[in-house]
C-alpha cells in the first residue's frame, strides 16, 4: 500500500501535489545550474526571455505578463541584478517606472540558457508521456481561480451552509 498521504487525498489536495511537483523540478534545476557553475535560479529564464524580447520593459509589464505580483517580480529582478544578469534604470518619461535591460553577462549566457530551455521543453514533454492534456485542465483551473479564489470559494460555502 502506498503510504503517500498527498496521493491518497487525491484531487482534494491538488495545491500540495502541484507544489510538490514544482519543488522537485525546481530543486533538480538548481542542482543542475550549480553543476554547470551557473549562478541562476530556475524561474529567471522567464524574466530573461521577456527582457531579451522587450528591452526597457517595466516591473509592472513583467508582472502582468507572468501574472506574478509586483513584489515577487521586484524580489526576482533584484536578485538578478545582484548576480549581474539585469541592469535597471528609471524610465526616461515616467521616473516612477523601473525598466530593465540585459547585461553583457546575460547576453553571453543566452545561448546556453536557450539550449537548456529547449531541452527542458523536450524533457517536460517526455515527463508527460507526450500527453499535454494537463495544460487544458491547468488553463481552466487558472480561469476559474481568476473568477473567485480558492479561499473565497470555501468562505462562500461556509457562509451559505450557515444560512
Amino acid at each position: 500500500m502506498d503510504n503517500d498521504l498527498v496521493k491518497q487525498l487525491g484531487y482534494a489536495n491538488l495545491d500540495t501535489r502541484l507544489k510538490r511537483i514544482s519543488d522537485k523540478m525546481s530543486h533538480s534545476l538548481r542542482a543542475m545550474y550549480r553543476d554547470l557553475d551557473m549562478d541562476t535560479e530556475p524561474n529567471w529564464y522567464l524574466v530573461l526571455w521577456i527582457v531579451n524580447n522587450q528591452p526597457n520593459v517595466s516591473v509592472m509589464e513583467i508582472a502582468k505578463r507572468l501574472k506574478f505580483t509586483h513584489q515577487s517580480v521586484m524580489t526576482m529582478t533584484n536578485k538578478m541584478i545582484n548576480k549581474g544578469y539585469l541592469k535597471s534604470e528609471k524610465d526616461f518619461i515616467d521616473k516612477r517606472k523601473t525598466i530593465f535591460k540585459l547585461t553583457q553577462k546575460a547576453e553571453d549566457s543566452l545561448p546556453l540558457f536557450t539550449q537548456i530551455w529547449e531541452i527542458g521543453k523536450k524533457v517536460t514533454l517526455e515527463l508527460l508521456n507526450e500527453n499535454t492534456e494537463i495544460m487544458k485542465h491547468l488553463e481552466q483551473l487558472e480561469i476559474n481561480l481568476e473568477k473567485a479564489s480558492f479561499g473565497e470559494r470555501i468562505a462562500n460555502e461556509l457562509t451559505s451552509d450557515k444560512k
